[in-house]
């Protein structure tokens, strides 16, 4: 069975978040797209444009975060994919945390318009992110 074309999408996208392409990760998505990250930490919020979450994850970078994405499978239409991850958060001060996000894209004309992540226990990610 062929991989649905959003599939492959996401797939490509975290294989480029993991390998540093922001470039190539951010082909995946519209320039307005919307970007929901949960939360109440300082890098929690909604995100209006490819400009802002680029601009979001300088600021993660910059603060010496590091996430990594495994993903345990991707479920593709025409019109959203939901990613089921297991995400994997290191602070500056080498702190890790490692927990299930479920992520919903939702896709137009092919790129992801619109993003939202859940996470497994979100007030232990507030607390490690600050």
């Amino acid at each position: 069975m062929t991989a649905h074309p959003h599939e492959v999408l996401v797939r490509v996208a975290f294989r480029a978040y993991t390998d540093g392409d922001l470039d190539a990760f951010a082909a995946g998505f519209t320039d307005d797209t919307v970007w929901h990250v949960p939360g109440t930490n300082r890098f929690a919020g909604r995100f209006d444009g490819m400009d802002a979450v680029r601009a979001r994850m300088d600021r993660i970078a910059a603060a010496g975060i590091r996430f990594d994405f495994d993903p345990h499978d991707v479920l593709a239409n025409d019109e959203h994919a939901v990613a089921l991850v297991s995400l994997h958060v290191t602070n500056a001060a080498g702190q890790r945390y490692d927990q299930q996000q479920v992520q919903v894209w939702h896709f137009r004309d092919g790129r992801c318009a619109e993003y939202w992540a859940m996470n497994q226990d979100q007030a232990v990610l507030d607390v490690l992110l600050g």
